[in-house]
């Protein structure tokens, strides 16, 4: 510690003695300080042989019968200290001039656009967070994700006030300190009459000091702005290693349960201590901590090798393992009925995968086929005006324990299968509702405003070519595979132009809708050529899609 640094803290220890009592100790313990150093002492080490500050005090304030009392009341000292930090401020800027003020106003505004751009990566954490717990089901992403931005936002403002006062402390509130200690050495200076060449060497000392004092200051800010950071990843880093220390919950589990993924264990095993060696660092930069090389280095060495070689068992595993696109064949489906009044401008709006011809129904009947995997679901039909919208939402959260064996037993036996938790939406009704209800669907989505599509792709041989004269089309007699029936179709003159008698082409549409009628008539009826481009491919090889996977 710096004599300057020593003589402040003493001071500010002192500061309920009167002020002539202060300034006679300081002068004094100034002097001893200088008579050690004259000795051959360094200043850290004649600071250090009066030991510590707060003993030091303690000691003096005895010595002039001042009862030190450690359980004071805290609301009023600190009432008190606050009064009297406002008073220095207050004289201090009393003493400043105009163009010293609009600085310190300048000084703050820059401070709170530092403290500002501390925010920056709460907010990119907040947002992490929010797409990571999205992947849980509601309400628990939205508790966890509640939780989560709480805490760094609450983080965030406790450490941007420490900021704050710290700078604020370091950068007026010490100099005031030291314009009054500049004062008083004046005024000594004065008293003492001292020559020309010590004032010179104080004066050096006090550059110096204020140079030193910069220095450190912008060296502070960085490291507390890196510790900020530190501190907000620590929390993400924390939640990640719960998460591990979870799904090596469930690897036990599987391992006891007789599934034998082992390559897979030791990726989540090497995982999870990665986890826990970068939380360390962390931790240790934040609070000052050293960090033990040796071992660091081993278990870092130690994790990447079981990452290894669990990545190699692992993808040994994978390749053994059967994927299947579709749920278990014994699982049982529930489905969920609605009956509903169809008008001729009624509009469904929602994902219908099928629709089933029942002459007998005046009615529309809507079906909701779900797997009940791990929920409970409930129809939620809204209508508003003309539209109605087949929505549908989960009742129940639970866990099955029929199915939860059902997958570990699949696991054993190397299958993973695709299990769907959203419901296949299926429409019967009697021939003309079914029309109707297509025709209104692809007036609606077939707008800007409505614009929903995919695309799908089917294969068709080209029996007959004609260019119709009088149109800028041609027209195309079709067929395809495993069908004997011919189709003639018109086709805009730019798409049939290269067509060719004798081969196959794959036709691209675009459609509005999610069910898609495989009839060739209907096909080209009810929606869009965008491409066709000619084929090599023959018989079961041949694209022949009935439906988009993703739409609406």
């Amino acid at each position: 510690m710096k004599k300057d640094e020593f003589l402040r803290k003493l001071r500010k220890k002192l500061d309920i003695l009167e002020e002539d009592e202060v300034e006679d100790i300081i002068e004094e313990y100034d002097g001893y300080i200088k008579e050690k150093m004259e000795n051959g002492s360094t200043e850290e080490e004649a600071v250090s042989s009066f030991g510590d500050v707060d003993t030091l005090s303690n000691e003096l304030l005895k010595a002039y019968k001042v009862k030190v009392n450690k359980s004071e009341d805290f609301i009023g000292n600190f009432a008190n200290k606050i009064i009297k930090i406002i008073d220095q401020l207050i004289n201090d800027f009393s003493k400043k001039t105009p163009r010293e003020i609009v600085q310190f106003v300048i000084e703050i505004f820059c401070i709170a656009i530092i403290i500002a751009l501390f925010h920056v990566p709460v907010s990119m954490l907040v947002d992490l967070g929010e797409n990571v717990f999205n992947i849980l089901s509601s309400p628990l992403n939205r508790i966890f994700f509640t939780i989560w931005s709480f805490v760094l936002e609450f983080a965030y403002f406790i450490l941007a006030i420490v900021f704050f006062v710290r700078i604020f402390d370091l950068r007026y509130l010490k100099n005031a300190e030291k314009n009054t200690e500049k004062i008083m050495l004046e005024k000594k200076n004065d008293k003492k009459k001292k020559n020309t060449k010590k004032i010179e060497e104080e004066i050096k000392s006090e550059t110096q000091s204020v140079i030193t004092n910069f220095s450190e200051l912008v060296i502070k800010i960085g490291v507390f702005f890196l510790k900020f950071i530190a501190i907000c990843i620590l929390f993400g880093v924390s939640m990640y290693i719960i998460g591990m220390g979870v799904v090596l919950a469930i690897c036990v589990y599987l391992l006891i349960k007789g599934v034998t993924y082992f390559g897979f264990y030791l990726v989540m095993l090497s995982l999870f201590i990665l986890g826990i060696i970068f939380f360390q660092l962390l931790f240790n930069f934040v609070l000052d901590r050293h960090n033990k090389g040796v071992k660091l280095a081993a278990s870092l060495i130690l994790s990447f090798v079981l990452l290894g070689v669990g990545c190699g068992v692992a993808t040994v595993e994978v390749a053994n393992t059967q994927f299947i696109n579709s749920p278990p064949e014994d699982l049982q489906i529930e489905v969920l009925e609605e009956e509903l009044v169809m008008n001729d401008d009624t509009i469904f709006i929602g994902n219908i995968s099928d629709y089933q011809v029942d002459n007998s129904l005046e009615n529309v009947l809507v079906l909701y086929k779900y797997y009940p995997l791990g929920n409970k679901m409930a129809t939620n039909i809204r209508k508003e005006n003309e539209f109605v919208y087949l929505n549908w939402s989960l009742e129940k959260i639970y866990l099955r324990s029929e199915l939860l064996d059902h997958f570990i037993n699949d696991l054993k036996n190397k299958k993973v299968y695709n299990y769907y938790i959203e419901p296949t939406i299926v429409i019967t009704a009697n021939e003309k509702n079914i029309e109707l209800i297509k025709k209104n669907r692809q007036k609606y989505y077939h707008n800007e405003t409505n614009y929903t599509s995919c695309n799908f792709v089917r294969t068709y041989y080209v029996e007959m070519l004609k260019e119709n004269v009088n149109d800028d089309d041609y027209s195309v007699v079709l067929s395809e595979f495993q069908s004997d029936d011919l189709v003639t179709i018109r086709l805009d003159k730019d798409l049939a132009k290269d067509l060719k008698v004798g081969f196959n082409y794959e036709f691209t549409f675009k459609t509005y809708q999610a069910y898609i009628d495989t009839d060739i008539n209907n096909i080209f009826d009810e929606n869009e050529v965008v491409d066709v481009k000619k084929t090599d491919k023959e018989g079961l090889n041949q694209i022949e899609e009935d439906s988009c996977s993703i739409f609406y």
